[in-house]
């Protein structure tokens, strides 16, 4: 839990404190979904290695929650849009995976790739049920599994962190969604704080076990307050669904005829600082988006957004993924990844991919050669070009080397007006 005041009758914010107070499942889905239906309400597990005492604290835990176990599943409707629902509920031993937790959660996914729906997780977990020992461990790959299968179906999942998300949980399908989203304050890691403090004999920075640890590290993509978690997972889960969605059409326009400059001229209008970035471009276009952050290995390379929503003219999904010339650095290893992240999300669910090239190349600098660079640059071609999604590449401002034709591996490519796509910056050539 991310406080002391935890006041289960009030579900809101700890007067004491400011933090999140505990919000039981039914509570968590009055808040976020409508029409919700319960599935395996009455699935429960045993005592597999006859542990003294489990039963009894299952029975207590059962009597003082009201709960069968750890995890509520079913479907519901989230801001409009359809989805397999799975709660967890920390004040049921901890939230704890034992097997009928895990096998609740494989029976959600299941069931909502057989529907053909996305699902939602609000993790809420200590880890692992101890007291199931091995029973309790493998259900992290039974429920890895299950939302492999799902991805592999072209559909999307969306995980809402809540205080603690730790252990077995979060190493497993709580960390694979599409987009992971966190709460305010809330504690997030694969151990938890008083885990290593045990285990190594000294407290870990107060900072690092936070939900605003992992988004600034690229492991989460929104920190999301729960007065607007609604409205946000139904944003996301738009652009998760919308590869059946059939998008309005648009008249063709005709294109500009380019004026008498020098190419040194274009250079400038292109390097020009009131031009607008990728990132600029990418919200002026997009309306109903949100942005993926990070690599998820730990790093969050500002040189590169990726924002998913509707275009502005004929409301299509698509992933836009763009360049940020104004940043200090190229894009590092990191940023790499993180398009390759996007690349790979947007061709399993069937979504258009937009990239807005605008940089003078890759960054050069030891650190970058050390993480590897070049080997980054390599595998981003090979996963643009095996993506099955339709691709589009903008040339924006201007673009430089390999840095820059890596996000241009794409079926169509256009350069704007003014505009400048070059084997290396002419300063670099000179």
């Amino acid at each position: 839990m991310s406080c002391e005041h935890r006041d289960p009758d009030r579900w809101n914010v700890c007067r004491a404190c400011g933090h999140h107070a505990w919000l039981p499942p039914a509570a968590r889905i009055r808040l976020i979904a409508r029409d919700f239906v319960e599935r395996d309400a009455r699935l429960r597990g045993r005592d597999p290695l006859g542990f003294p005492g489990y039963p009894g604290s299952v029975e207590r835990a059962r009597e003082r929650t009201g709960a069968v176990e750890a995890v509520v599943a079913g479907e519901g409707s989230v801001d409009g849009v359809r989805c397999a629902l799975v709660v967890g509920d920390f004040a049921f031993l901890g939230g704890s995976m034992g097997a009928a937790v895990g096998e609740k959660v494989a029976r959600a996914y299941d069931r909502a790739r057989r529907s053909r729906l996305p699902v939602v997780v609000v993790t809420s977990s200590g880890g692992a049920r101890m007291q199931e020992g091995m029973v309790s461990l493998v259900q992290m790959p039974k429920t890895v599994e299950a939302r492999r299968l799902h991805a592999e179906a072209g559909l999307g999942q969306v995980s809402v962190l809540a205080s603690p998300t730790t252990g077995g949980v979060y190493a497993s399908f709580g960390s694979l969604a599409d987009v992971i989203l966190a709460e305010p304050g809330a504690t997030v890691g694969f151990a938890g704080p008083r885990v290593v403090s045990d285990l190594t004999g000294s407290a870990p920075p107060p900072d690092v076990h936070t939900a605003e640890h992992a988004h600034a590290h690229g492991l989460v993509d929104l920190i999301v307050p729960r007065g607007v978690q609604r409205r946000t997972l139904g944003t996301v889960l738009r652009s998760l669904t919308a590869a059946a969605a059939k998008p309005r059409p648009v008249a063709p326009t005709r294109p500009a005829r380019p004026g008498r400059l020098g190419a040194w001229e274009r250079l400038q209008l292109a390097r020009h600082p009131d031009r607008p970035t990728g990132p600029e471009v990418a919200r002026g276009i997009l309306t109903d988006a949100f942005e993926l952050r990070g690599d998820r290995s730990g790093s969050d390379d500002e040189a590169v957004r990726v924002l998913m929503g509707a275009l502005r003219t004929t409301g299509a999904r698509v992933v836009v993924i763009a360049q940020d010339a104004s940043t200090p650095r190229g894009m590092r290893p990191g940023g790499y990844r993180k398009v390759r992240r996007a690349v790979r999300a947007a061709g399993r669910l069937g979504l258009p991919v937009v990239t807005v090239i605008g940089t003078r190349g890759a960054d050069p600098l030891p650190d970058s050669e050390a993480a590897g660079i070049a080997g980054a640059i390599a595998r981003t071609f090979e996963t643009l070009l095996a993506c099955p999604s339709p691709s589009v590449a903008v040339v924006w401002g201007e673009g430089g080397s390999g840095g820059a034709l890596a996000l241009g591996a794409c079926d169509r490519l256009v350069a704007m007006e003014n505009s400048v796509f070059s084997v290396i910056a002419p300063e670099g050539a000179a």
